[in-house]
């Protein structure tokens, strides 16, 4: 995926270049932003961000490598033991496929910054690979970066892709678990799958015509 955006502010223009690639069997998946102008704000200081809106163009790059391995070995440990702690409040979580994240920015044409975090939180969307997706299965993202590593669970409603709100920008690994395995209460944090949402929707109009046909034969 090479997917190219452009977003004005003020007088300036921000450029984002979003690619994904694959180095595994499968595909690379679609990565996106929930909000590419909250991304690309989160992106810049504020000293920044003034001087784009001053009339300054800027640039933006964020990569995707999925891989079936870590790219670098050492952070095979610190993960391990990030994964094991959250293990115990969240319950099993097994690997999935990795990424190496990188991200840089550039304004006016200067020299590329490389980006080691945003500036706060932003919706990351990650296309689910296909031989991972199963039913009552619950996805997680673990970015491992200069802070330590967080646990991030799955904010979206649908079953192919998971959100998630996140600072870390770095090596991440994408976590599943199965419902039984989940130590969390879903009742208050309950993944509604889209066909069940559309279930829902079915049973919704099948009750308001039946509560219409009623009326109108009472009528």
């Amino acid at each position: 995926m090479h997917e190219t955006t452009q977003i004005a502010y003020g007088d300036g223009t921000i450029t984002i270049t979003m690619s994904s690639e694959s180095l595994t069997e499968v595909s690379a998946p679609d990565v996106r932003f929930g909000d590419y102008n909250k991304a690309v704000t989160a992106c810049f200081t504020q000293k920044e961000l003034e001087e784009i809106s001053g009339g300054t163009d800027a640039e933006v790059n964020f990569d995707f490598v999925m891989r079936d391995e870590l790219s670098d070995n050492s952070l095979g440990k610190v993960l391990d033991k990030a994964i094991a702690r959250a293990e115990k409040t969240n319950g099993a979580l097994h690997k999935g496929v990795f990424f190496d994240f990188t991200a840089d920015k550039s304004i006016g044409g200067e020299a590329k910054q490389d980006l080691d975090e945003f500036y706060e939180s932003v919706e990351v969307q990650f296309e689910i690979p296909l031989y991972l997706v199963a039913e009552d299965r619950y996805y997680y993202v673990m970015t491992s970066e200069a802070g330590g590593c967080e646990l991030e669970s799955d904010i979206d409603e649908e079953a192919d892709t998971l959100s998630v709100s996140t600072n870390g920008i770095g090596t991440t690994v994408l976590l599943y678990q199965s419902e039984e395995e989940s130590l969390v209460d879903k009742a208050t944090t309950l993944h509604i799958r889209s066909h069940h949402l559309f279930i829902g929707e079915i049973i919704l109009l099948a009750v308001a015509w039946i509560f219409i046909d009623r009326s109108y034969k009472k009528g």
